[in-house]
């Protein structure tokens, strides 16, 4: 479940557990995201290095994700910090003090943890990633890297609820197509919603992560939350954060 603090923070419940793990999703209140890890906002701070710092950690060392719309995710290291990673719609880590990051603004942000391996990740599942199961190949990384799916923990942060996520026939019969029906919902009226919740949920648990691993809130919709930056309510080129880290 999503908690949002005083100081226009998200944060997951099922992730509160663990002291040396930052995880946290940034609202309007910190500002727009999308001006990455070099340029600076008015106040002459780069937005997302003031949010991580404000999640906990001191000296944030950040990696971006490309973001594509792709299936990609990326193993990164402490070599790759600054870095926006080509290709890549997400990120996984060993390092300690890695802060893995996506932008988002209806897509879906996914987080990770294995506590036992001490491995984090992160995707960005829009329509066209989560086609492409993204959220089993954030997985897949993480058993390469030695994880077992049923200790993997996943949460997910603030994105479009489908009542707001009209999408066309066409996107609609490919998810039909790739064996995704579940998440596509037609309207008396004809209109046609993909469940991006839903499908990631449907990957996860095909995976082998068990159902009780998932921490999903079902009201944190960006579209009718209006401290969330959401494409489709109007901010067209403004971002909230997805980050998450181990601190050691």
């Amino acid at each position: 479940m999503l908690v949002k603090s005083s100081d226009g923070i998200y944060t997951l419940n099922g992730f509160s557990n663990f002291k040396k793990l930052i995880c946290g999703f940034s609202t309007k209140k910190l500002g727009d995201m999308s001006l990455g890890s070099g340029r600076k906002s008015d106040d002459g701070k780069v937005p997302i290095n003031k949010f991580v710092k404000t999640l906990g950690a001191k000296n944030p060392k950040i990696v971006l994700a490309e973001q594509t719309h792709g299936n990609e995710i990326a193993r990164v290291s402490k070599k790759n910090a600054g870095e926006k990673v080509k290709g890549s719609d997400g990120l996984i880590t060993k390092d300690k003090n890695l802060f893995l990051t996506v932008f988002v603004a209806d897509c879906l942000p996914i987080v990770a943890f294995d506590p036992k391996k001490q491995i984090v990740g992160i995707a960005h599942a829009g329509w066209r990633g989560t086609l492409k199961r993204i959220a089993g190949k954030l997985i897949k990384a993480f058993k390469e890297q030695g994880s077992r799916a049923q200790d993997i923990l996943v949460g997910f942060g603030p994105g479009v609820e489908f009542c707001h996520y009209e999408v066309k026939r066409d996107v609609a019969d490919k998810f039909k197509r790739s064996g995704q029906k579940k998440s596509i919902m037609e309207s008396v009226s004809g209109k046609i919603y993909l469940d991006l919740k839903l499908a990631n949920i449907e990957q996860l648990v095909a995976t082998g992560v068990p159902r009780a691993n998932l921490d999903v809130s079902l009201k944190a919709c960006t579209y009718e939350n209006k401290d969330l930056f959401s494409y489709r309510a109007g901010d067209k080129n403004k971002r909230f954060a997805a980050v998450i880290g181990l601190i050691g």
